[in-house]
C-alpha cells in the first residue's frame, strides 16, 4: 500500500508541474511606414506659383489643388507659396500677410 501511495503522490506532483502554462509573450505588431515622395508635387506647386505671380493670379487653381491627395496637396500648396513669394513682381522674396489674397489660401 505504501508503494501505491508514494506512486500516487509522485504522479500528482509531476502532473501538477506539467499543467502549469508559461506566460505567452505579447504578439508583435509590425507597422510599415510608407513615405510618399512629395518632391514632384512641391516642384509643380513652385512652378505654378511663380507663373501665377507673373500673371497676377493670387490663388492656386482649385482644380489642380483638388487633384492631389492630402499629402501631395500640402506639398503642392507649400511649393506654390514658395514660388509665388519668389516671383511676385519680379523682386524676389516677399512677405505675404493675411490681408493679401495669397495669404488666405489656408
Amino acid at each position: 500500500m505504501n508503494k501505491y501511495l508514494s506512486f500516487i503522490g509522485l504522479t500528482l506532483l509531476i502532473s501538477g508541474c506539467a499543467t502549469q502554462t508559461m506566460p505567452q509573450p505579447e504578439p508583435q505588431v509590425i507597422t510599415k511606414v510608407v513615405k510618399q515622395d512629395t518632391a514632384p508635387a512641391e516642384k509643380k506647386g513652385y512652378d505654378d506659383g511663380c507663373k501665377n505671380a507673373m500673371e497676377a493670379q493670387f490663388l492656386p487653381s482649385k482644380s489642380i489643388v483638388n487633384s492631389y491627395d492630402t499629402v501631395n496637396k500640402a506639398a503642392y500648396l507649400k511649393g506654390w507659396e514658395k514660388g509665388y513669394k519668389q516671383c511676385v513682381i519680379g523682386l524676389g522674396p516677399v512677405r505675404i500677410n493675411s490681408s493679401m489674397p495669397a495669404g488666405q489660401t489656408k
